[in-house]
């Protein structure tokens, strides 16, 4: 399908995907219990659950000089309306994206250890103001890494309860990798 290939080369399928805030319209409704799970081979896993999930997290700036191939939309890229603009220069980051949506009051979902000052904890759309009746869709932004991600781009992962962090450490720690793992429930619903 046209409306999936990426200006830099080959379909949204060949990315990895980073939104810019943990609380979207998607992880929403994986905490209402709505997202089925698969296996690689298509074998139902059940339904999706808030607990079984944690965030890594990435720094735009860490991909600077990388010699990674990226780009980032204004819209998710499985939104036909408004249709998703895909940009490949950084310095067009601040200007593309919607940041107004992210940077209202209320703010939630802070990670001041790596200097994330959170977003908005209201993500849904609005009939007013006009800025706020596609909010949910511009908060759905795509920053997306062509192949795979190197874990030396993690700047840390996000679970929701002590007992993941602990767990997840444990991993984390019994590999090479230095990865900081924190509990944030305040970075899900």
């Amino acid at each position: 399908m046209n409306e999936f290939e990426i200006p830099i080369g080959g379909v949204v399928n060949d990315y990895v995907p980073f939104y810019f805030s943990p609380i979207t319209s998607f992880t929403h409704t994986i905490y209402r219990g709505n997202v089925p799970l698969r296996s690689p081979t298509g074998d139902p896993l059940g339904m999706a659950h808030d607990n079984d999930r944690a965030f890594i997290v990435c720094g735009v700036d860490s991909f600077i000089g990388s010699g990674l191939q990226y780009c980032f939309s204004n819209f998710p890229l499985n939104s036909m309306a408004p249709i998703p603009v895909v940009k490949i220069d950084l310095a067009e980051l601040e200007t593309h994206v919607h940041w107004d949506v992210f940077d209202e009051d209320p703010m939630c979902a802070l990670i001041p250890e790596i200097g994330y000052g959170g977003v908005c904890r209201y993500f849904l759309n609005k009939d007013s103001p006009p800025e706020r009746q596609n909010r949910a869709q511009k908060r759905m932004a795509e920053f997306l890494v062509r192949g795979a991600v190197p874990l030396s781009h993690v700047a840390c992962i996000i679970a929701k309860s002590v007992a993941v962090r602990d767990q997840l450490q444990q991993e984390v720690d019994a590999s090479r990798w230095r990865i900081p793992v924190y509990a944030k429930p305040g970075c899900y619903f």
